[in-house]
Parts: C-alpha cells; sequence; structure tokens
C-alpha cells in the first residue's frame, strides 16, 4: 500500500486538529454538563427521540414503525436503539451522535482540500464545526447531524466519482426523509460524470442506480405512515407548505456566504451580465416579498437566532425587511459562487452544488414549520464546498482572502454557539426557557 503522500498528510493534521478539540468539548459537556431540557437539541432528544430510541429497543426485533414519538425517519432511532437495547447508558448514545460530528467535520476538511487542490482549504472545516447547531447536535440524540453526514458523503462520493453514492443517499433520506433534497445532484453528477463516450442508456442506468434506493426508503415511509411524517406529527410538520422557507434560506446563504465570497469575489459581480444579475435579485426579491416572511410561531416562522432578529426588526404588510434585505443578497452570492465554481472546474460540479442549495430549499417548504436548524448546516457545507471549488487553480491571494472570510465567519459562529448551546449548559437553562 503507497504511503500517504505529504499534502495528504497535512489535510489529515488540519481535519483532526479542528475535529479533536471539537470532539472533546462534546464529550465533556456530556459527561459534565446538565441533563434537562436545556437547548433545543435536549429538548427534542429527551421529548422525542430518546422515548423513540427506548421504545424500539424493547421491542427488537419487529420496532413499530407505523408511528412514534419523532417527526422524522426511523434509521438512526433503530441504530441507536441496539445499544440501548443491551444497557448502553444515555452517556454513550450521545457520544455516538458526537462520533457523527466528528465524521462530519473530517469529511467537509477533506473534501474541501480535494475540491480547491490545496490542503490549506481544509481550514473551511472551521466554521461548520463552530456552528452552534453542529455543536448541540453532536452534544445531544438529533437526526440533523448523522444526515447531514450520510448525505453530503453521497456527494462527496459523487463529486469525487468513488462508489456508494446510491447508498448514503439512501441511508441520509431514511434518518431524514427530508433527505431526497440531494437526490437532483446526485442525478446530475453522476449522468454528466459517465466516461465519455456512454451512451444515454448507459447514463441513465448509472443515474437510476445511484438515485432509486432514496426513492424506495422515502416511497416506503410514505406507504407506512400514510403521508410525509409519522401521523402523531401531521398536524405540525404536514399540514401545508411553509412558503417563507425559501427567503429564509437565501437569507442564510447571504449572512454565511458573503464572507466566504470574499472582497475578491465580489469584483467578479461586473462579470455577469446586467439582465442575469438584475433577474437574479429581483427573484430574490419577489420572493421574499410573494407570502408574509415576518415572525409568526401559529405559522412555523420561528425557531434560531435569525428569526430572532426579524421578530425584533420592522415588518410591513406581514414583509420582513430584514428577509427582503438579505434574500435578494442571497440569490445573487449563490449565482456569484456557483459561477466561480464552474469556471474553476468544468463538469457540473460546481452547478450541482447550487442544485443542492434549491433541492434543500424545496424539500424544506414542504415542511409546515420553518425553523433555522433545518437549514442551517447543510447550507453551510455546500457554501463551503461551492468557495472552495470556486478558487481551485487561482491565486494565492484568492485563496488567503477565502482563509481571512472563513476565520471571520467562524468568529461569528463561535459567538453564537457561546449564546446558544455553552451559555445554558453551564447555566443549566437553555434560551428557550426550559
Amino acid at each position: 500500500m503507497a504511503r500517504p503522500n505529504h499534502e495528504t498528510m497535512r489535510v489529515r493534521r488540519i481535519a483532526w486538529t479542528i475535529a479533536l478539540p471539537f470532539a472533546m468539548a462534546c464529550l465533556a459537556a456530556i459527561l459534565l454538563g446538565p441533563t434537562g431540557d436545556v437547548t433545543s437539541e435536549a429538548f427534542d432528544q429527551n421529548q422525542h427521540h430518546l422515548l423513540v430510541i427506548r421504545s424500539f429497543a424493547g421491542q427488537w426485533p419487529s420496532p413499530d414503525l407505523r408511528d412514534y414519538q419523532s417527526a422524522t425517519a426511523p434509521l438512526w432511532h433503530l441504530i441507536q436503539s441496539i445499544p440501548a437495547s443491551v444497557g448502553m447508558p444515555l452517556e454513550g448514545l450521545r457520544a455516538i451522535s458526537t462520533l457523527a460530528g466528528v465524521l462530519l467535520i473530517v469529511l467537509v476538511a477533506r473534501v474541501s482540500a480535494r475540491l480547491a487542490s490545496r490542503a490549506e482549504l481544509a481550514w473551511l472545516a472551521l466554521p461548520a464545526a463552530i456552528n452552534p447547531y453542529t455543536l448541540s447536535g453532536s452534544i445531544w440524540i438529533t437526526t440533523d447531524v448523522p444526515a447531514t453526514l450520510a448525505l453530503t458523503l453521497a456527494l462527496a462520493l459523487a463529486l469525487l466519482d468513488r462508489r456508494g453514492r446510491g447508498m448514503f443517499l439512501a441511508i441520509g433520506t431514511a434518518i431524514r426523509q427530508s433527505g431526497v433534497w440531494m437526490l437532483p445532484s446526485i442525478a446530475l453528477v453522476t449522468w454528466f460524470g459517465a466516461p465519455a463516450g456512454s451512451s444515454t442508456p448507459t447514463r441513465a442506468r448509472r443515474t437510476l442506480v445511484a438515485i432509486m434506493p432514496a426513492l424506495v426508503v422515502l416511497c416506503t415511509l410514505v406507504w407506512i405512515w400514510g403521508g410525509l411524517t409519522p401521523p402523531s406529527y401531521r398536524d405540525q410538520h404536514d399540514r401545508g407548505m411553509n412558503l417563507a422557507t425559501p427567503a429564509f434560506t437565501l437569507a442564510l446563504v447571504a449572512l454565511w456566504g458573503l464572507p466566504l465570497l470574499t472582497i475578491r469575489g465580489l469584483r467578479e459581480v461586473r462579470r455577469i451580465p446586467v439582465p442575469v444579475m438584475a433577474s437574479t435579485v429581483a427573484l430574490g426579491a419577489f420572493i421574499a416579498l410573494a407570502v408574509p416572511t415576518s415572525y409568526d410561531m401559529d405559522a412555523g416562522r420561528w425557531g434560531g437566532p435569525l428569526w430572532g432578529i426579524v421578530q425584533r426588526a420592522p415588518a410591513i404588510a406581514d414583509r420582513s425587511l430584514v428577509l427582503l434585505v438579505l434574500a435578494p443578497l442571497g440569490a445573487a452570492t449563490l449565482l456569484l459562487l456557483v459561477k466561480r465554481a464552474h469556471e474553476s472546474m468544468r463538469g457540473g460540479a460546481g452547478v450541482a452544488l447550487g442544485l443542492g442549495m434549491i433541492g434543500l430549499i424545496a424539500a424544506n417548504t414542504a415542511n409546515s414549520q420553518c425553523w433555522e436548524r433545518y437549514a442551517d448546516l447543510p447550507v453551510m457545507v455546500l457554501l463551503v464546498w461551492l468557495s472552495s471549488l470556486g478558487v481551485r487553480g487561482r491565486c494565492a491571494e484568492d485563496r488567503r482572502a477565502l482563509l481571512i472570510g472563513a476565520a471571520l465567519l467562524a468568529v461569528v459562529q463561535g459567538v453564537l454557539s457561546a449564546w446558544l448551546v455553552v451559555t445554558p449548559l453551564v447555566r443549566g437553562a437553555g434560551p428557550l426557557g426550559a
């Protein structure tokens, strides 16, 4: 077996330099922190996911999947119920969540370096590691982090032309049924990534092999439940689309994408035809104006720091001025990032990452609840990979600017984590009033 080269070893060192302190922080919180509902993830663990895990553990070998106390697909609960059935304590089950978070950080780091073809770009995983939803989802048992791990691993395998993309796409969908948001990206990369000269039937066969397992999983779940969620959660999550989700998600793209775009990237706006940029900005504005986007818990528009800002900021006719400003910026930011990525490496990788963002928006719009935690972590990973691909083959100044932008973004994520995760852990009461 060939020994890893210097660059590969450097990427590994950077990845684990980020992941090991993350793991230590999570384990310290698990072993020394309070056990109550101190964050929204802690509440979900105690009131939903842990109850399902213990229920499944007592039902083996025939767990009842028709209805249970979680809105998400059952695979992560089934996995966790196996060690639970043999007596693993809660701390051990939570540590499995930490392992998923560590693997996600290492994946983001290594793929970032691979897409940019530069080892130092592995540091782009830092904002994702410090993200409060990564941290909280790796301290308590939820499905957000493991689903994101499986889905982004499927995308990484597709981008790097490796086997296993279909299996991990199916796994991600079996953890969170909304995981089908990754399906269009996988299909695009698989179709255009076929060997040169492949016939249309060959491309179609490759694509079907990649996406059919996830479709089978989703259809099976819908058949078992009689809808998109277990029956007990239909009134909360499956009572109709939440049309504020596109504007809200584009606002997150603006907040987390602009630092990664950097000033050097913003200069490239002049290379985009004016009608194209104007149409993109207009579309973002239309999305933010077409439907109510103000804070409203009854309408599912709440949950997370951005909604907290929206709640305190002005709104006109139930249209948030915050989202009206940020949604067009997010649309323009996504366009610029996809353009840079596509120009850096032809073959559809940049378009596939951008398509992933659109798929995420579409899948989350089907949920009646527009909560930040449903979008924040996948948005972060997609933006990091788009920005890393966008500096491939570019000058050292571009890479340096991107790393500075990532460092600034990591500081912001650190402040949010201190507020949403660390402070509740220390005080023993979360921002939701637990």
